[in-house]
């Protein structure tokens, strides 16, 4: 719906001083009782496990916290940096240079475990096949 044809719809009902009706609400009422869940095995030993595992757990919430304040911090000063022109080149060529020196790792990794995935990928291939002849 237009911009337009909407104003004009609504100076159509306030030049006609109609009056919408609110509509009944609808109410649903069930004669039927709640059912509860039923209890399970395993409940009362998850629970003490959860009890005792909660100071480490409060330990670690405590321990990151610095960590994902120092994080955060560090986001907003690249996003704030990262309006100037010599941070945004000095970034392209940081990038440059560190995909360079990673580039014989990166190769090296795909020489060492190619033939592991190709052997994988044949093997998944002859699975499907047998599976579909029988």
């Amino acid at each position: 719906m237009t911009a337009l044809r909407k104003i004009l719809i609504e100076e159509e009902t306030f030049t006609n001083n109609a009056v919408r009706a609110r509509a009944p609400k609808l109410y649903v009422v069930a004669d039927n009782e709640p059912v509860e869940a039923p209890a399970t095995a395993g409940g009362t030993l998850k629970n003490i496990a959860l009890f005792l595992a909660a100071p480490f757990i409060g330990l670690a919430y405590i321990v990151a916290l610095p960590i994902v304040g120092l994080v955060v911090m560090a986001v907003l000063a690249g996003q704030v940096a990262a309006k100037f022109n010599a941070v945004k080149m000095a970034a392209r060529v940081a990038k440059t240079v560190g995909l360079t020196v990673a580039a014989p790792f990166i190769g090296l990794a795909y020489v060492v475990f190619f033939p592991f995935i190709g052997l994988g990928a044949l093997l998944w291939m002859a699975g499907k096949a047998v599976a579909a002849r029988n």
